[in-house]
């Protein structure tokens, strides 16, 4: 039996109408998706998941170590913090902080306070700080001490209130210290406030192909059923390898994306309280710290962008330490080569490679590959995370393509986000009927398999961050040396793409990448900013429609680089 004949089988008994992950059909805003029928009402119900776990060991993050009973009552004191600094129902309130306890617990606290938490990209600077919080209103920012110098400047132009948690010099009336807040907080339960399936519960932020990112809106059902969906795939799983599920040790996963991502969230966080996983935090990506924890709090599994398992894969010091507790090895926020998922394989032996394909607009949920058929089409994302998730490729009309055939990959799942915060027209346009265009070109094989073959989008995935082509250009051409520019992405072995670009610069303006990528420091995060820059002293080459020769530029730069 193939891996995905076993996991079609488990699913069917799964979700049958008796058991606990029970699916049926339910109408949400005129339109019919598949929905767990037992699931909760919210997602402050479903954190009383982690009073049943009690005493279970749930963070470890350094030398703090969390119990699941000890988080949430933290978060419970958090939402008591929040209400008596004013925050009501459905007020937006952010987090930017690198993956540390604090985020843990504001964020759950932030639901249980029926606030809709907004996590802030921990690598913005000011200028798309400010953005972002203008466009989402939020008041009230949970912060630690190097993410707060960049919102300073903010404090009484936006009318700000900071939550600081850590040592730092900073000092202004509306900086508020963590500890102190949370030691005068002694209520252990949660406020009282009505919370329902189609209330807003997230507001993330996502690179597109535009400049301005945009503010993905979810409703508790929507992360519920993103939970939901990997939680059963992982119980599915789990019974593919012959053992029963939920049985064994407890699983410990080392959270090596930012909580910011929705594969960090949702697909790692969130999905630790349904699983009783313990969640050992990074706050930054090295490997061989990463080998350390793994042989110290035996990690189970190691989910992150390809890099970081070609970082493992390719370590010189591996022997050094004991990953034999790895069972799992998953991808998630790019795509991973080919040519990595055997050698994964045959890294350790029981560990076994996965992958998976979802967005943020889907809470991270989509399809999925891995065992026997990921080593047999590794090229593959799998199949759909059924029975939750329905995908199709559709051409440019929005008329279903037969199989083998090219198209946008369309995808409707109750997991799919509610709107674009404050963009009815990008919301119109990126949904039909429920149905998300994701701006992926796939194509379908005979066996249901999905191949992922092009992006309509024009953006850039630099090891799993989203970056907007025109935004990064946008910032090249408002220097003043710059007379246009084109960005683009090329293709890169461990990071999967380096941003990239051509510019036309003023002639005898001495402009040179030092400075270029120096001046750019101060609008753009450090990612955003091009690692390959080619410059021209005449005008870009054009096409015949006029625009930038984007394309062929690529090409020559890719082909001097080989």
């Amino acid at each position: 039996m193939s891996f995905f004949d076993s996991i079609e089988a488990f699913v069917a008994a799964a979700t049958a109408p008796e058991a606990d992950l029970a699916v049926g059909r339910e109408v949400i805003n005129g339109v019919e998706y598949t929905v767990f029928t037992k699931a909760p009402d919210s997602l402050r119900d479903l954190f009383g998941m982690m009073l049943m776990h009690g005493d279970t060991p749930f963070l470890v993050e350094d030398e703090t170590r969390l119990s699941f009973a000890e988080t949430y009552h933290a978060a419970a004191r958090y939402a008591h913090v929040l209400v008596g600094l004013g925050v009501k129902k459905g007020d937006r309130v952010s987090i930017s902080m690198r993956n540390r306890t604090e985020w843990v617990i504001g964020f759950i606290g932030t639901l249980m306070a029926g606030a809709v938490v907004t996590p802030l990209n921990s690598w913005w600077g000011t200028e798309e700080i400010a953005y972002a919080l203008k466009d989402s209103g939020a008041k009230i920012i949970l912060v630690d001490p190097r993410r707060a110098r960049h919102f300073m400047p903010l404090l009484d132009e936006l009318d700000l209130t900071l939550i600081l948690s850590g040592q730092s010099d900073e000092t202004h009336p509306r900086v508020l210290d963590y500890d102190a807040l949370m030691a005068a907080s002694t209520q252990t339960t949660p406020p009282e406030v009505e919370i329902g399936p189609e209330d807003d519960a997230t507001l993330m932020y996502t690179s597109g192909s535009t400049g301005h990112p945009k503010g993905a809106v979810s409703t508790n059902r929507a992360v519920i059923t993103g939970i939901l969906g990997y939680a059963l795939m992982g119980l599915a799983m789990q019974a593919s390898r012959g053992e029963t599920p939920g049985s064994g040790p407890q699983p410990v996963v080392l959270e090596t994306i930012p909580l910011f991502h929705v594969t960090g969230c949702v697909v790692i966080f969130l999905v630790s309280i349904v699983a009783a996983r313990k969640l050992v935090l990074m706050r930054k990506w090295d490997v061989t710290e990463a080998m350390r924890l793994i042989e110290k709090e035996k990690v189970t599994s190691l989910t992150g962008v390809p890099t970081m398992t070609a970082d493992l894969l390719n370590a010189p010091n591996r022997d050094e330490y004991d990953l034999s507790s790895l069972t799992d090895l998953g991808a998630g926020g790019a795509a991973r080569p080919p040519d990595h998922v055997k050698p994964l394989n045959d890294m350790l032996g029981q560990a076994r490679p996965l992958a998976g394909y979802g967005l943020t607009e889907t809470n991270g949920i989509g399809a999925f590959n891995a065992g026997d058929d990921y080593l047999k089409r590794p090229d593959s994302i799998g199949k759909p995370a059924s029975p939750i998730v329905e995908l199709e490729i559709r051409d440019p009309d929005g008329k279903v393509v037969p199989t083998g055939e090219r198209g946008e990959i369309y995808l409707k799942s109750a997991a799919n986000i509610r709107c674009y915060w404050n963009k009815p027209e990008a919301t119109a346009e990126a949904f039909t009927d429920g149905w998300l265009h994701t701006g992926d070109v796939g194509v379908f094989d005979e066996d249901g398999f999905l191949y992922i073959v092009d992006r309509i989008k024009d953006i850039i995935i630099r090891g799993g961050e989203n970056i907007a082509t025109l935004e990064v250009e946008a910032a090249i051409c408002a220097h003043p040396d710059v007379l246009e520019a084109t960005v683009f992405g090329v293709p890169d072995d461990r990071l999967g793409e380096l941003v990239a670009t051509v510019v036309y610069r003023r002639p005898d303006s001495g402009l040179d990448a030092k400075k270029l990528t120096a001046d750019l420091s101060d609008q753009l995060a450090a990612y955003k900013i091009p690692s390959l820059i080619e410059f021209m002293d005449e005008p870009l080459p054009r096409i015949a429609s006029g625009k930038i020769a984007k394309k062929a530029l690529r090409e020559k730069m890719i082909a001097e680089a080989s």
